[in-house]
């Protein structure tokens, strides 16, 4: 018989016992109104409505810059006093992002608002992988598959393109609808080829990657419904009362309010008895099985949700590129993906949308590497100038080497809770 001192230590892998003594101690005085979980829904609250005036043209970006800062400096505060270094890792993402664009590095007000639509989607991604690898521990590499799936699905089901497909005639469904039904098209394709679930460790990840490169050849060979290398242009955008997203500083109004419902459905299962669930899988199947639990049908689950959640962020990314190409849905995106639950922290649910604020930042910084090597070579000629074509090269270089110093160094990610195994 299991003494119920041993059940925490076994059901979350030495964690349930750090959480049981946090939960225990009460909280008093100012802590006890201030709470992180409070915090965060207010400042994220706020920097949607400093937002909301900027995409509707009303204020620019020095102001909402300036919001933003001062809000996140708060926070930090806040996450000083609770020792809460999740939450004030968070601030300081945006406190950096604020300050880019508050001194204009090469951000102008629009590239700003696409790159906060582009964190936006990758933060549904990333949370949904997060659910299947930092939870559950699915090491999974085929989410861009799911995505791929998702946003062809929206752009065949919305058929006001320029070049539709000759089989997405028996179609044409409404805009929002057509976001539901892409995400459950991935997950009927999560479910048909959810048999590789049945195999452990490296043999997933191999079979994932397979399901990856499959999906990306289905895309390309059938042509009557994708247009196969042709793409699918002029994917519609969404419009609300008359109001179209028709620009990036417009659509964040739309991509934001769809990433929000998206993480906070996904943070209430993880932090719910079913995540408690998952834990006990990652942790020790064995024990799941004891109490009662069908390990393999709720791995079945969790691969089919988050391929939901995956193809409803391919669809809101198609739609805001209104371009559905196989180029984009490819191994190398899954790889970034599983890069940004890593790099956040796998485990946590905000570790996700810290990794995905964090791939976005680096990838921008990136982009000033020609410029960098052109100064220090007008001082010191001998110093080897980079051509800004070679800028996605020097991208996943930097993310590789990256990847290998986290694994060195720092292999639970920025705030994670498990270290990748």
């Amino acid at each position: 018989m299991t003494t119920d001192a041993q059940e925490p230590q076994a059901l979350s892998d030495g964690e349930a016992n750090e959480e049981q003594t946090e939960a225990v101690v009460p909280l008093e005085g100012w802590r006890a109104i201030v709470t992180p979980q409070r915090t965060l829904i207010a400042y994220g609250a706020l920097m949607m409505l400093a937002l909301v005036p900027f995409g509707t043209g009303h204020v620019t970006g020095i102001f909402v810059t300036t919001v933003h800062a001062i809000a996140s400096i708060a926070v930090l505060v806040v996450a000083a006093l609770q020792q809460r270094y999740g939450l004030g890792a968070f601030a300081l993402f945006i406190l950096v992002l604020s300050l880019l664009w508050r001194f204009e590095l090469g951000l102008s007000d629009e590239y700003m608002a696409h790159l906060i639509v582009v964190a936006s989607v990758f933060s549904i991604l990333a949370s949904s992988l997060n659910m299947s690898v930092g939870y559950t521990g699915l090491m999974s590499l085929s989410h861009a598959g799911f995505m791929g799936i998702g946003a062809y699905a929206f752009a065949v089901l919305t058929t006001e393109t320029l070049n539709p497909p000759p089989g997405a005639e028996v179609f044409n469904l409404p805009y929002w609808p057509s976001i539901v039904v892409a995400g459950l098209v991935a997950s009927v394709v999560a479910f048909i080829v959810s048999p590789i679930l049945r195999l452990r460790g490296h043999f997933f990840v191999l079979a994932t990657v397979t399901v990856m490169l499959s999906l990306s050849q289905v895309i390309l060979a059938w042509r009557w419904m994708t247009n196969g290398s042709l793409a699918i242009r002029e994917v519609p955008r969404p419009v609300i009362f008359g109001y179209a997203f028709d620009t990036a500083d417009k659509f964040l109004l739309f991509s934001i309010p769809v990433a929000i419902i998206c993480i906070i459905i996904l943070w209430r299962l993880v932090e719910s008895p079913y995540g408690r669930v998952l834990t006990t899988i990652r942790a020790n199947p064995a024990v799941a099985e004891s109490i009662g639990k069908n390990v393999g049908f709720v791995r079945l689950r969790v691969y089919v949700i988050t391929a939901f959640f995956a193809g409803v962020a391919g669809a809101v990314y198609v739609s805001y590129f209104t371009v559905a190409a196989h180029s984009q849905y490819l191994v190398e995106f899954s790889t970034f993906l599983l890069i940004m639950v890593v790099l956040g922290g796998s485990g946590r649910w905000l570790g996700a949308v810290l990794g995905a604020l964090a791939y976005v930042t680096v990838s921008e910084v990136v982009r000033y590497v020609p410029d960098i090597t052109e100064w220090f070579h007008s001082y010191i000629s001998f110093f080897p100038v980079i051509p800004g074509e070679k800028t996605g090269g020097i991208t996943t270089m930097t993310w590789g080497a990256l990847l290998f110093f986290l694994m060195l160094f720092r292999p639970q990610g920025i705030i994670g809770r498990y270290r990748l195994e």
